[in-house]
């Protein structure tokens, strides 16, 4: 199967990878006992032989389904709980809207979407709670791609050299973060698409 959607050489549609990038923020640790908070999501596609962050992107804050609310964790990105019972969309329309979004760049029956995170069990862990729990199939399945598991192969680092602060050092083209949009899911999901694209655009990587 190619990223780039090749056809076959029977001349049938190869089925293209769609990469997502899905940053979340959380109420605590752990789906179920916590609240998924905010998502963000950016896709990645490929322009002139380069990947890119495409411009369609989702962000989306979620009115509270969970009693629990670990102080450390609101304090990470900010948001007041008063205003995600007030403001945030009912959970179970946020994750159809997720679940659209992501069918409408599949342009093809064989294509696959690809969760990406960077430390994606956590992301990954509530958004296919979120999923399960609303009854809508999870459109990424069981499987996701981790940008540090991701980092350490391309680059030959260890797992502790994979925080965000150090492959900003090491990726050439990829510019520091903006101190002040971190902990946004909508900033860090795009600045994690940066670093995928970074990855699989350094030389020798497969498609």
């Amino acid at each position: 199967m190619s990223a780039s959607g090749s056809a076959s050489k029977s001349g049938s549609r190869a089925g293209a990878i769609i990469y997502f990038s899905v940053d979340v923020e959380a109420s605590g640790p752990v789906p179920g006992l916590y609240n998924l908070v905010s998502i963000g999501v950016v896709p990645v596609g490929r322009d002139a032989g380069l990947f890119r962050p495409e411009k369609e992107r989702l962000y989306t804050e979620l009115r509270p389904i969970a009693p629990g609310f670990d102080p450390g964790a609101m304090a990470v990105h900010g948001i007041p709980r008063e205003r995600l019972e007030r403001d945030g969309i009912p959970a179970k329309r946020a994750m159809q809207d997720l679940s659209e979004f992501v069918a409408a760049r599949l342009r093809g029956p064989s294509d696959r979407a690809v969760f990406v995170g960077h430390n994606a069990v956590f992301d990954w862990a509530f958004v296919s709670y979120y999923f399960e729990l609303f009854k809508i199939p999870n459109p990424f399945g069981y499987k996701a791609l981790d940008i540090k598991a991701l980092a350490m192969g391309r680059l030959g680092i260890g797992w502790f050299d994979t925080n965000k602060e150090n492959l900003q050092t090491l990726l050439p083209g990829l510019e520091p973060q903006d101190e002040t949009r971190v902990h946004r899911a909508d900033y860090d999901a795009l600045y994690q698409a940066q670093i995928l694209c970074a990855l699989l655009n350094l030389p020798g990587g497969r498609e």
